[in-house]
């Protein structure tokens, strides 16, 4: 089996992207025949693009390719104007990848803010329901359908982490549909590219459960309380409290992994795992301020006290 992974990042996130494909390579190459990490790069040094290749290199059944995108996100950036980075358009870029690669006819998109630290063959293998994606169900589900004028009975999934059936994408021409769609709503996106996904794509779509995408906000705080906040969210808080022990891939979800304040004792557990393995173990990790350090040190003593995770 070949496992086919499409990460999205530039220079200024390569040490992510560097812990994030580390976290990859380390779980699925001895599960695969052969694991391709697919880069659309947006701008990454030569220096960085160097190590990353010589990580992979540490992998025997394991290769990584960049596919430079920079010009095409023209297509869609001039025309938004939002506090969000370009980058995130990258992956609707994938399908260039197609006439040049063979078997990718599933394809694994994850962000750089995240970690695997299971194998997750059974996506490889699982059967879509002819449907074109799958994903794990947002916090924001239901505002965000709302908003959108999405079916409230469907799924709106957190785009993090989506399993691709590449030829549904394309027979669907989705992206094409989706940077019109965001070309011409800029005001209404909240979050631009993970809601075009989820209003093109609002009827192919299948949920996964939370084990593949446990976002670190859903444990920030007691649970079931969180979830009196959440009017029909997709996961119960035994689903979720599961999810955080026995994850497959777990989501710093827009918070810099590499700040020690503000994350899950797990999410901090499993950084460590891989930050001490990966080629970017000498980055150090760091308090996003003073005052945020010490109350950072008052939750944890709170937590270890109370017992809450």
């Amino acid at each position: 089996m070949t496992a086919n992974f499409l990460f999205v990042s530039d220079d200024n996130y390569v040490k992510n992207l560097g812990i994030a494909s580390y976290s990859v390579l380390h779980n699925m190459c001895p599960v695969a025949d052969r694991v391709r990490i697919f880069v659309m790069d947006c701008g990454i040094t030569e220096e960085h693009k160097a190590q990353l290749l010589r990580q992979a290199a540490r992998f025997d059944n394991a290769a990584l390719y960049f596919y430079n995108i920079e010009q095409q996100l023209d297509a869609v950036v001039p025309q938004v104007e939002n506090h969000w980075h370009k980058a995130i358009y990258g992956r609707l870029f994938f399908p260039e990848l197609l006439a040049q690669y063979d078997g990718l006819d599933r394809l694994i998109y994850l962000d750089c803010d995240l970690l695997m630290d299971q194998p997750v063959t059974e996506l490889f293998e699982m059967d879509m329901q002819g449907k074109c994606v799958a994903g794990v169900a947002d916090g924001y589900d239901y505002a965000r359908k709302q908003a959108l004028g999405i079916d409230l009975d469907g799924t709106y999934i957190n785009s993090g982490v989506l399993l691709i059936d590449t030829a549904r994408w394309a027979a669907l021409n989705a992206s094409e549909r989706m940077i019109d769609f965001i070309n011409r709503f800029p005001d209404e996106l909240v979050y631009p590219d993970q809601d075009a996904i989820n209003y093109v794509l609002a009827h192919d779509m299948l949920m996964l459960p939370p084990a593949y995408n446990m976002l670190w906000m859903l444990l920030d705080k007691d649970v079931p309380k969180m979830l009196e906040s959440l009017p029909r969210f997709r996961y119960t808080a035994e689903e979720l409290l599961e999810a955080l022990h026995h994850g497959k891939i777990y989501h710093y979800a827009g918070r810099d992994m590499w700040c020690i304040d503000g994350i899950t004792p797990v999410h901090t557990a499993v950084f460590a795992k891989y930050h001490a393995l990966c080629d970017w173990r000498s980055c150090k990790r760091h308090y996003s301020s003073l005052s945020k350090m010490m109350i950072w040190r008052l939750i944890c003593v709170k937590r270890a006290l109370t017992g809450e995770h």
